[in-house]
């Protein structure tokens, strides 16, 4: 029996569109891509999440790739609120799991900017009981460390438990520690998923 739900939060209860966002800025197509490839397809970009180098480190970081496009990269690194708009049945959805009596968390990848962002934006946080983000504790998935960390410091048995992940790769170290998990392509696959399990 299910008694504990643990929520990805970006493309699961929030949506996560870089593409999207770097589109709004009226840059040139190669200049859009030159800073795709120094900010969210870098391998920096998982230091914001690993939360050890510092946000303000990481930009700067970034920003030493393209001297030549200071003003634009200030743009987008400093714009980065935008980036992630909490889906509109995202609190209704939580909140209505929780009618049922189940206890919902989150485990996810995050920056602290972004998280602190998403603190004061995002509805369906005031609603969960609780979670852990990468940032946090230094541990990011797939990493096994960070999904001990949310069943120990909440006391989840993880067999009854379910992880809801848009990444796949996220979902092994879940299953290998006796959780049940749902690959989120979409809402209604997310939705389908829970119904499978009587949720």
């Amino acid at each position: 029996m299910i008694k504990t739900v643990i929520f990805d939060i970006g493309n699961v209860l929030a949506c996560y569109d870089w593409q999207g966002y770097l589109k709004r800025f009226n840059f040139s197509e190669k200049i859009r891509l030159e800073i795709a490839n120094a900010v969210f397809l870098n391998p920096l970009w998982l230091e914001f999440d690993r939360g050890i180098m510092g946000d303000q480190n990481v930009k700067g970081a970034m920003k030493a790739l393209l001297p030549q496009y200071q003003s634009e990269m200030d743009q987008v690194l400093g714009g980065m609120r935008k980036l992630l708009y909490e889906y509109d049945f995202s609190a209704l959805w939580v909140k209505n799991l929780k009618k049922k009596g189940l206890k919902v968390y989150v485990l996810s990848n995050y920056g602290k900017t972004l998280f602190e962002y998403a603190r004061s934006d995002f509805e369906f946080l005031q609603y969960i009981d609780g979670g852990i983000i990468s940032y946090e504790v230094h541990h990011m998935k797939p990493e096994t460390q960070i999904y001990e960390l949310l069943l120990e410091k909440y006391g989840i048995n993880p067999c009854q438990a379910v992880f809801l992940d848009d990444t796949k790769s996220n979902l092994p170290p879940a299953e290998k520690l006796g959780m049940r998990t749902i690959h989120v392509t979409s809402h209604e696959a997310a939705l389908e998923g829970l119904n499978k399990l009587g949720i």
